[in-house]
């Protein structure tokens, strides 16, 4: 009975993530082999076919690059920001809540607050950020209509978006490094670059290593912005992992392929966690 009482304890969690997370997973599984229509019914079984006409749509292809692009650019640059944030807003600094709250506001506000937000701004006709580059001297930029500007846009409201949340929790993380280290690393001649390398990052890797799982997650699962500001376009230009599954099973109607989509992106991201965690690791 002893060695059955912790499972007495997980057995109702497993029980919820059983019903709410691997049934719902296994269920898409299904799908994804089968033809399904709109009704209850999952259809004929089609085998791969659905996975093989997947890897043959050039468009498939151009959304996971344009994915692998979103999340391999505003990964590192919202975790190295966010930690640079933090370690000046760790500093002895006056007003230092103001600035605080001030970088943490984006994090409360509503994501559709923020795409009108960042609609205005980034608007190609009068929109605040191509004014103030035409009085700077620089021909405006049209942010979001052109294929070459519109992913990148949406990186850029992610990261503001989200860049205060990653601050607060390495701030957290900065406050609980014991001072004497610092202290004893001074007396030994250590400078401050030093002390960063060898005392705070090492320090960090648990912290870092939840920020890169949420933020790896996260990144894959972007939609909001996607749907409110460019609805994928211009041409297709920043579709990405959800939205195009989005497009195959409410647009287009096809379930199966929306499962397909949806279970290589979970399968993708599975994959990069297990090499984060081996790379952190070591």
């Amino acid at each position: 009975m002893t060695y059955a009482r912790p499972y007495v304890y997980l057995a109702p969690t497993l029980l919820l993530l059983g019903a709410f997370t691997y049934y719902p997973i296994a269920h898409l599984g299904e799908m994804s082999l089968r033809a399904p229509g709109l009704g209850t019914s999952l259809g004929p079984w089609v085998g791969g076919a659905t996975y093989a006409a997947l890897f043959h749509n050039p468009l498939f292809w151009r959304v996971l690059a344009q994915t692998a692009l979103y999340v391999f650019v505003s990964v590192p640059a919202t975790m190295a920001l966010a930690l640079g944030l933090a370690l000046l807003l760790n500093q002895p600094l006056r007003g230092l809540g103001i600035f605080r709250t001030l970088y943490y506001t984006p994090v409360v506000m509503p994501t559709v607050a923020v795409a009108a937000l960042a609609l205005w701004l980034f608007n190609d006709n009068g929109g605040i950020v191509n004014y103030f580059l035409q009085r700077a001297g620089l021909a405006p930029i049209p942010w979001l209509v052109s294929t070459a500007w519109a992913l990148p846009t949406l990186i850029l409201v992610s990261i503001w978006k989200n860049l205060g949340y990653y601050m607060l929790i390495y701030l957290a993380a900065l406050q609980a490094v014991p001072p004497p280290l610092y202290d004893a690393a001074r007396l030994d001649g250590a400078n401050a670059g030093a002390r960063f390398v060898w005392i705070t990052l090492p320090l960090l890797r648990p912290t870092t290593f939840f920020l890169s799982v949420v933020a790896l997650i996260g990144s894959f699962q972007v939609f909001d912005f996607v749907n409110l500001m460019t609805q994928g376009g211009p041409s297709n230009a920043s579709n990405v992992f959800v939205y195009f599954a989005y497009q195959q099973g409410f647009s287009y109607l096809q379930l199966g392929a929306a499962a397909a989509v949806s279970l290589v992106m979970f399968a993708i991201v599975l994959a990069l966690l297990g090499a984060l965690a081996w790379a952190l690791n070591r």
